[in-house]
Formats: structure tokens, C-alpha cells, sequence
């Protein structure tokens, strides 16, 4: 991938919809912004825990609380364009595997990180410490602050 692109982890979309950070400037500072169905999955349960109030397992018997956020679900989806996706297919399922073998991640953060090694993707952009020794080993620059962000794009250019 020769353009200037990162990954972006779940915590760092859950920051930006806290208003802690703002991804729109992350996102003028990349070419492309990547995730996969992992991010998506993760980031719209803590979306949807905010919107309710309610925990996943009250969500799941209470249909009806999930129907009348349809809106807010549908700006979700919106909001999620800004990405390109990175499909998971079975060839990173066993990186993922092997990920989680060689350095204890949990499986969808080794998704995450096999999904990086798989595409090319150098960058990843995420506040999740169990990342730091993993990505090292895989030659993946782990972005975990702005400052880090920035730096990165004044040697990327």
C-alpha cells in the first residue's frame, strides 16, 4: 500500500464519539483510513450501550430498545464510509491464530493486527497497549497518541 494509510482500532473511534478526540483530523492527515468488521462490530456496541443506557444483554431481549435508534444506527453506518474496509478472510484467520499464539493477544485484536500484516497496512493507530510488543515483532508502527500521529506523517510525505 504506497499511499500514506493506518489502521484504526475500535478505542480510537470510541474516543472520537466521547468527543475526546476528533478522527475527521486524523483523517485529513492520512490518504486512507482503514478498519474491518471487527472495528465496526466493537464500535457499534459501545455506540449503542450509549445511545440506551443499556447493557448488551438487556439489548438482546429488549428488541424493541435497538428499533428506535434507527436513525442514530443509520448516521453509524454513515460515519463508518469515511473507512475503507479490510476484509477478513481465512488467510488472516490463521495469522490471527498464530498472532495469538506468538504474542497473547485476544482474538480480535489479532485480527486486527493480522489484517495490518496482510494488506501491507504500516501504520495502526489505537490506545491499546497490548499492541506495543506485537506490532514491533511484525514491523507494524503502532500509533497510540496525536504527537505520535503527527510525527508519523511528517516522515511519511
Amino acid at each position: 500500500m504506497d499511499s500514506l494509510s493506518a489502521f484504526v482500532d475500535t478505542n480510537v473511534i470510541v474516543e472520537h464519539l466521547v468527543g475526546n478526540i476528533d478522527i475527521l483530523k486524523i483523517r485529513e492527515m492520512f490518504d486512507v483510513l482503514y478498519s474491518n468488521s471487527v472495528v465496526f462490530s466493537e464500535s457499534l456496541m459501545v455506540y449503542l450501550r450509549a445511545l440506551t443506557g443499556k447493557r448488551p444483554y438487556t439489548l438482546k431481549h429488549n428488541p424493541e430498545l435497538v428499533r428506535t435508534h434507527r436513525t442514530e444506527l443509520e448516521d453509524f453506518l454513515k460515519f463508518f464510509e469515511g473507512f475503507m474496509e479490510l476484509e477478513i478472510n481465512r488467510s488472516i484467520e490463521m495469522l490471527a491464530v498464530e498472532y495469538m499464539a506468538k504474542y497473547g493477544l485476544l482474538p480480535n485484536d489479532a485480527l486486527i493486527l493480522a489484517a495490518c500484516k496482510f494488506y501491507g497496512v504500516k501504520y495502526l493507530i489505537s490506545f491499546d497497549s497490548d499492541f506495543e510488543e506485537a506490532c514491533s515483532g511484525e514491523k507494524i508502527v503502532l500509533l497510540s497518541s496525536f504527537e505520535e500521529i503527527s510525527k508519523a506523517i511528517k516522515e511519511g510525505k
